[in-house]
């Protein structure tokens, strides 16, 4: 095992049966509790835990909350977090109690993991083991920070709806690189723009950038949708799952149709975001009645990837592990395909800038300084709680764009817009 854990002296003393120095936390009062390991390829394995095939991490996790908090509603959140990893990086982790696993996380891809465990007094084995969706692209070691806390769910005193709210993130990067092959596609060497985008936009100069999505409401975002079994239509209609606090729900059919992406491979919920080139006067502002360019990709498969409310109180358990909206729920009824995708209360979804159609094509635009403008939800199809936090942009500086080397810099200066 590969774990090095700092642990408080005091709340080790607290266990009935002590635990070596260095291998385990203890949740026993409303504060979090965190740790530090680092998981490598190379880790011994763990006897009689499949997880550890390749090697994993190990801490023991010991809850023994009060009264006061063990009888309110909601569960202990175990959680993790890649620490300086690249994005081919993932890891994920198996809670055992008494030899039997009680929860696992499945995601291959995000930087997040959690799950939730009863309040009940106990302790577990938790394994932290690397899960990358492409394995031979991961790092020989990933390093990761561990949380444990106390999560109480609130009470209401009658049934209503939990909305979502998407929030839209500062855009996190842009360049002109090449991005690496995915999906099947590739771009040309010292090119920024994939095959697919010459092809279908007639690109020739992309802008690439990352961005982000989070869920600050007090439900999931969540859309269903379902296909005939081993098949896959261009178009399905698609319906948001309106969450209620007493375990209900409603459907609304707002969101329109999906539609399949033959570049992913999955099915798509169009306008769920669309990111805009805007030109700017002197103080920043932008100008004039229509963007400057705009992006293609509108399409997403929502996950949770991103734990955006870490170490804060109210998040929910990951509720759509990436990249499950590639495959049909385990339990589709007999002769269905049914999807889901969504982001879970208090998580946030990434899309990394090489993936195809995460950028714009400007190879018409003059040097310059820009805004970047990215709208979540721009046509709201989603019932969400608050459509003021749905737009967000950044400065962006271009330059040599009539050269062989293209340059992009983001500005600090992120706005509501």
């Amino acid at each position: 095992m590969t774990g090095v854990f700092a642990v408080m002296s005091a709340l080790v003393s607290l266990l009935t049966v002590p635990l070596p120095a260095g291998t385990g936390v203890v949740v026993d009062s409303d504060r979090s509790v965190a740790w530090h390991g680092s998981v490598g390829r190379d880790d011994r394995r763990a006897r009689d835990v499949p997880e550890c095939r390749v090697g994993c991490d190990r801490v023991e996790v010991v809850v023994r909350l009060p009264a006061r908090l063990r009888d309110r509603p909601g569960g202990v959140e175990v959680a993790i977090r890649t620490v300086g990893a690249t994005v081919d990086d993932s890891l994920g982790f198996a809670v055992y109690e008494r030899g039997r696993r009680i929860a696992l996380t499945e995601a291959q891809i995000g930087t997040s993991r959690s799950v939730w465990l009863p309040k009940a007094t106990a302790r577990y084995t938790v394994y932290v083991f690397q899960n990358p969706f492409v394995p031979e692209l991961a790092s020989p070691t990933v390093r990761y920070e561990g949380l444990v806390e106390n999560e109480d769910s609130p009470v209401e005193p009658a049934p209503r709806d939990l909305l979502p709210n998407l929030e839209a993130l500062p855009q996190r990067f842009a360049t002109f690189d090449t991005p690496p092959p995915i999906f099947g596609d590739a771009a040309e060497p010292g090119s920024s723009c994939f095959g697919s985008e010459v092809e279908e936009q007639h690109a020739r100069l992309c802008l690439r950038f990352g961005q982000a999505m989070a869920n600050t409401g007090e439900g999931p975002v969540d859309v269903r949708y379902r296909t005939p079994a081993g098949q896959r239509p261009d178009e399905v209609p698609g319906v948001q799952r309106v969450h209620r606090s007493d375990g209900t729900f409603t459907e609304l059919a707002s969101v329109g149709a999906m539609r399949y992406h033959p570049i992913h491979s999955h099915y798509h919920f169009e306008d769920f975001s669309v990111s805009e080139l805007w030109a700017v006067d002197a103080d920043g502002q932008p100008t004039g009645t229509a963007p400057a360019a705009v992006g293609k990709k509108n399409g997403f498969c929502m996950a949770d990837t991103e734990l955006a409310w870490w170490d804060r109180k109210g998040s929910a358990p990951q509720s759509y592990p990436a990249p499950r909206c590639f495959a049909p729920e385990p339990d589709s009824p007999p002769g269905v395909d049914a999807f889901r995708n969504g982001i879970a209360r208090g998580w946030a979804d990434e899309y990394w800038w090489a993936l195809p159609d995460q950028m714009i094509e400007v190879s018409g635009l003059a040097d310059g300084t820009y805004a970047l403008v990215t709208r979540v939800d721009p046509v709201n199809k989603l019932r969400e709680l608050d459509e003021n936090d749905n737009c967000v942009r950044v400065p962006v500086t271009l330059g040599n764009l009539a050269g062989d080397t293209p340059v992009a810099a983001l500005g600090a200066s992120a706005v509501p817009c």
